[in-house]
């Protein structure tokens, strides 16, 4: 598991959560609801550490080399 956050240039706060998954095209929301609970453990823990909001929650397929929002 490999997880990061990082600010952006507009000063929101987004969390990366790279998966290597096997899912088929077009079926992201397959990821989303496997692991929607994990990332908002994740998302919590970060927000209580940085006493600041998460603004976006991303999960990074590395199986399809793509990038879904949660």
């Amino acid at each position: 598991i490999i997880d990061l956050y990082f600010i952006d240039k507009n000063d929101k706060l987004v969390l990366l959560d790279y998966k290597t998954d096997y899912v088929e095209v077009g079926k992201e929301e397959n990821l989303i609801q496997k692991y929607k609970v994990q990332l908002d453990l994740y998302k919590n823990a970060l927000e209580e550490a940085l006493k600041r909001k998460v603004d976006e929650v991303y999960i990074y397929s590395t199986y399809l080399d793509k990038i879904i929002s949660i």
